[in-house]
């Protein structure tokens, strides 16, 4: 049975986007291919952290888990970790 893929949600919201959301969509430019193969990744309009104050944007969701001040370095570590153990 195919391993469904590791499903990534980028947030879009104002904040977000302005702190480096707008940056993450651009993931085809600096994510390894081979990672982008077993990723479903996505922008979306809102995550809603912000309204609750855990920790600062941009926010990224990966296979359900929030992670905050996501840069493009962050954001490839962060891949390569979910790959791993998936």
């Amino acid at each position: 049975m195919k391993k469904s893929k590791i499903k990534v949600r980028i947030c879009l919201g104002t904040a977000c986007f302005v702190q480096g959301g707008a940056d993450l969509l651009l993931y085809n430019d600096f994510v390894d291919p081979a990672i982008l193969a077993v990723c479903d990744i996505e922008g979306c309009p809102c995550l809603g952290e912000c309204r609750v104050g855990n920790g600062s944007a941009p926010y990224v969701e990966i296979d359900g888990k929030i992670y905050d001040g996501v840069n493009q370095d962050l954001f490839c570590k962060l891949l390569a970790e979910a790959v791993k153990n998936a």
